[in-house]
């Protein structure tokens, strides 16, 4: 059971993730925690977090898998006006792992935009929806997880897995928040710069998703705006959006 007073002792920031929501069962945090909003129960920056997910999405529709009582699931919600999306979508997943690295001390890595990576395998990931002037942010991480789907058993790890260490899920998740509030008062060249220095597939080919097509490019970084450039056939291209497979 996940322990809030032990998460709160951990975290160290003034604003984001102050008061947090704990329920045991629920379909998507990021479903729950907007619809919260909406009817008073919540308020922006709170957090939600969820045991278990009988729905759990991924990005393009995809399942979020989790274990019980072993992931992290948790959503929580900013005001758009706050950050930009680009901004918001590189930040998150440096805030991930730099809040592990914290913890665990273990460097894990990135794939364009956000998902967490080590040895090419996925330990997590976000899903950032807007809904009118909010966007929700939906975080998955495995953490004390060994048993996986079999579906992603062979493209998945854990942090226990890594380490074969129990780890504490409130003190990675405190670090995480702790992480978040240092990096959004940034500005975008310098996240883009800390961004690229996570990503793991700089300046190598991979398979590039976009708009039902599957192509061959070369993953050049990011642009003054945060956008992937893509190298295609000589030509290099920008992507706001996509999914790249390594």
């Amino acid at each position: 059971m996940f322990d809030v007073a032990l998460f709160l002792s951990n975290l160290k920031t003034k604003n984001i993730a102050r008061n947090i929501k704990y329920i045991q069962s629920l379909s998507s945090t990021n479903t729950v925690i907007y619809e919260m909003l909406m009817n008073n129960e919540i308020d922006i920056k709170d957090v939600l977090i969820a045991e278990q997910q009988t729905d759990g999405r991924g990005r393009r529709g995809d399942k979020w898998f989790s274990s019980k009582n072993k992931s992290l699931t948790f959503s929580f919600i900013i005001n758009s006006e706050e950050l930009s999306i680009n901004k918001l979508s590189l930040l998150v997943g440096i805030s991930i792992i730099t809040g592990i690295q914290k913890a665990v001390n273990i460097r894990f890595k990135l794939k364009w935009p956000n998902d967490i990576m080590y040895k090419n395998k996925k330990l997590g990931g976000v899903l950032i929806e807007k809904k009118r002037s909010h966007y929700i942010i939906g975080i998955g991480l495995n953490v004390n997880d060994f048993i996986f789907d079999p579906s992603i058993k062979s493209r998945a790890c854990s942090i226990h897995s890594i380490t074969k260490n129990k780890i504490s899920r409130e003190l990675i998740m405190a670090e995480i928040f702790n992480s978040y509030e240092e990096m959004a008062n940034k500005d975008l060249s310098q996240v883009i710069k800390i961004w690229e220095s996570f990503c793991n597939h700089m300046n190598t080919i991979v398979k590039f998703h976009h708009s039902n097509k599957i192509v061959s490019a070369e993953f050049s970084g990011l642009n003054k705006q945060g956008n992937a450039i893509m190298n295609i056939n000589d030509n290099k291209k920008i992507f706001n959006s996509g999914i790249i497979e390594l």
